[in-house]
């Protein structure tokens, strides 16, 4: 069963819910998304952090529909996932090749934001917590 795009899902789940408001990225109940365009097609990533785990993202190539990813996760429980594979359709991202990398406890949305130019985790199981995953520059050998 295909499972959607997020690598760093095992982490936000450890996260006391009395402390998911500290951080560098934005956890909010009603987070907007709003746009009609869609990813880029050009190698971009995205980065956030919950209490000491810091997530990137770099979507390595996208052609429209599907595309490969790096993901890292860096702190206290860190992991690693290189090239894997995605889809996006209608902006829900969703991984097929994602039981290496830890996902299969969890369940879980991903949603990109054109206006935003974002990543919206929504975790619904075990824990319902959301995060923005904001754009950023990729550094050589970002991932």
């Amino acid at each position: 069963m295909a499972r959607v795009l997020f690598f760093a899902l095992p982490f936000l789940a450890s996260g006391s819910p009395s402390l998911r408001g500290d951080g560098g990225s934005v956890y909010v109940d009603s987070v907007q998304c709003t746009g009609s365009g869609t990813l880029p097609t050009e190698p971009v990533c995205f980065s956030g952090s919950i209490l000491l785990e810091t997530f990137d993202i770099e979507v390595v190539s996208y052609d429209g529909k599907v595309g490969t990813v790096n993901l890292k996760a860096d702190g206290s429980q860190s992991a690693q996932c290189d090239g894997a594979q995605f889809e996006n359709q209608d902006n829900a991202i969703t991984i097929e090749n994602d039981q290496g990398c830890g996902l299969s406890k969890y369940d879980y949305t991903v949603r990109y934001c054109p206006d935003q130019d974002s990543l919206i985790v929504n975790l619904v199981k075990p824990f319902n917590v959301r995060v923005v995953l904001n754009s950023k520059s990729c550094s050589a050998g970002e991932v």
